[in-house]
């Protein structure tokens, strides 16, 4: 029993060890861009303060504001993207 004991835990380990790497990358990866994609748009928000309220609402009829959520979102969800195509785990096993 401790050949096969030996015999599984020298299969699973390269895999438990990938998905630990990814985890860790990936999250790290996707909590740092989050953050600085975070504080564009807060130094964005706040250089509005400045603005006059009728320059401001030309913003808003041209949808600059809908423009700016639509990118982000489109960041996050690229970045969300990149962390999960680390989750794939395409490079373990050997290919022939």
């Amino acid at each position: 029993m401790d050949g096969l004991a030996a015999w599984i835990s020298r299969i699973t380990w390269p895999i438990v060890s990938r998905v630990f790497a990814a985890l860790g990358f990936g999250t790290v990866t996707y909590a740092g861009a989050n953050t600085a994609l975070a504080g564009a748009l807060n130094a964005v928000r706040a250089s509005f303060s400045g603005m006059t309220a009728d320059l401001l609402n030309l913003l808003l009829l041209s949808g600059f504001f809908d423009a700016m959520s639509i990118m982000s979102g489109g960041l996050t969800s690229a970045l969300a993207w990149m962390v999960l195509k680390r989750f794939a785990l395409q490079t373990t096993g050997q290919t022939s």
